[in-house]
């Protein structure tokens, strides 16, 4: 029955977490990180929701945009092949160009694990994008309870 008790609060959060909505974004989640001399990191579904799209650009809007260790979100700025490919974010950093980083149209874009390397249009330096697979929150809860779970069990065999 203890440990009926003490397990229950565990699967209360696990059954909570499963009953959630899902985002209105598609697919995985995909970490973004850019590095060279101005350096940002964010994360984006695999199928964004565009908020404005035109023909060979379209604006994502990005909640956990850090440019330089700078919490500051706002719209990515993705361009197709035809526009010069990359991406922009107006102001945080310049016109990022090189290859197209989506595939699909504008108004309904996928992305995939991938490594982009891009010239800044201004000063012609070099950027390197890599985009990856970034863990879901309840993978992470998952794992954590998980090693919780080894801790204890090794505490107790010590005790006894």
């Amino acid at each position: 029955m203890r440990n009926v008790l003490k397990c229950g609060p565990l699967l209360a959060v696990f059954m909570f977490l499963a009953v959630l909505p899902a985002h209105a974004d598609s697919g995985s989640t995909l970490a973004f990180d850019l590095t060279g001399p101005v350096s940002a990191s964010w994360t984006m579904s695999e199928n964004p929701t565009v908020t404005v799209d035109s023909p060979g650009i379209f604006f994502v809007e990005v909640s956990d945009f850090v440019v330089d260790d700078v919490w500051c979100p706002g719209d990515v700025y993705f361009f197709s092949s035809e526009q010069g490919g990359g991406l922009n974010s107006l102001i945080d950093f310049t016109n990022l160009l090189g290859a197209q980083l989506y595939t699909g149209t504008e108004s309904n874009p996928t992305f995939s694990n991938n490594v982009f390397y891009l010239t800044d249009g201004d000063n012609g330096t070099a950027e390197v994008l890599t985009v990856m697979q970034a863990p879901e929150p309840t993978t992470l809860l998952l794992l954590g309870s998980g090693l919780a779970a080894i801790a204890l069990k090794r505490k107790r065999q010590a005790a006894s």
